[in-house]
């Protein structure tokens, strides 16, 4: 993708609530409306962590979940891109204190003259909707998990595991199997705990969507509100109790080559490399990354051993 190449791509509007993203067209004579969508270019917002949205999938990837992930890759705008940008803003009447603040802060970026950091997430799925049934949006702060919820009931290791092959209606038409449906979100809070997840539940960031099948799963188009920070916050991890085994087993992996690089893994024999690509790549030193990430995988994986140590196998699903 070049977005670069003005006679391929052209970008028409802006998308995002308090966030400030570019939608992304490609230009293709055979559709009715003369482009098809291609997601979305996100810039450094202070509601949107590019780095993060990128981290998550492919932490989901390595994980063996990225399909309950939106795609988002490393990408930076040039010159022509980021004109865009800055015209589109120009053209917003863009109001509230979070907006105005982003608003600047890209104006800025793009006034330095150096290339535009982000990430490009894909183009949702066209089945994929909001599902804030999961959610309590009004708990302090900025919302937590909704505890009534059957999937928040099954991810607690002191309540009943949930059954392969029994049915479960998220909302009506989105049908999917109780178990499949609860390791799904067990790993995305796992996930929003390492990356140290502040926005999940203030609304409007869990999705569901169907398969080809048509079986729901849990689909996470927003997780940019999140930052590996230097104080570690335990909140995530005081919302659930119930754990994928083999991901429990990969994180393990993971930490033991941040600890020891010379175990490698997938690979990579050096930590900073690993961060970057993993998309830690914009704002801090890949050093203070490489740090920070295992502080908090070191943080959950002690969660998970306490958890295991008063629970037994109540604290993974098999």
């Amino acid at each position: 993708m070049n977005l670069e190449d003005s006679a391929s791509y052209t970008f028409k509007e802006l998308s995002g609530s308090t966030s400030i993203n570019m939608k992304i067209e490609k230009i293709d004579a055979s559709d009715p409306k003369g482009y098809k969508s291609r997601g979305s270019f996100v810039p450094r917002n202070s509601s949107a962590n590019p780095d993060v949205e990128i981290a998550a999938f492919n932490l989901s990837a390595i994980l063996g979940y990225d399909q309950i992930y939106r795609p988002a890759a490393r990408y930076e705008l040039g010159p022509i891109a980021s004109q865009a940008l800055k015209s589109l803003i120009g053209k917003y009447n863009i109001h509230g204190s979070a907006r105005l603040a982003n608003k600047a802060r890209i104006l800025k970026a793009i006034d330095s003259g150096s290339p535009l950091k982000g990430c490009v997430k894909a183009k949702k799925d066209d089945t994929g909707v909001a599902f804030d049934a999961i959610a309590n949006t009004h708990a302090a702060s900025n919302g937590a998990p909704n505890a009534g919820h059957p999937i928040i009931r099954f991810l607690q290791a002191a309540n009943e595991k949930p059954t392969a092959g029994k049915s479960l209606t998220l909302k009506t038409g989105y049908d999917g199997d109780e178990l499949e449906l609860a390791r799904e979100y067990s790993v995305i809070m796992t996930i929003d705990a390492i990356t140290q997840q502040w926005d999940r539940y203030s609304g409007g960031n869990v999705a569901i969507r169907k398969d080809d099948q048509g079986r729901a799963h849990f689909y996470m188009t927003d997780n940019g509100g999140a930052d590996l920070s230097d104080s570690w916050n335990a909140r995530n991890l005081t919302w659930f109790s119930r754990f994928d085994r083999g991901v429990i087993q990969k994180l393990d992996d993971l930490k033991r080559f941040l600890d020891t690089p010379a175990t490698g893994y997938l690979g990579y024999s050096d930590p900073e490399v690993f961060v970057a690509d993993l998309g830690l790549y914009s704002q801090n030193s890949a050093a203070i990354n490489v740090q920070r990430l295992r502080r908090n995988l070191g943080f959950v994986l002690d969660y998970v051993r306490a958890t295991e140590t008063k629970f037994g196998d109540k604290a993974f699903f098999d």
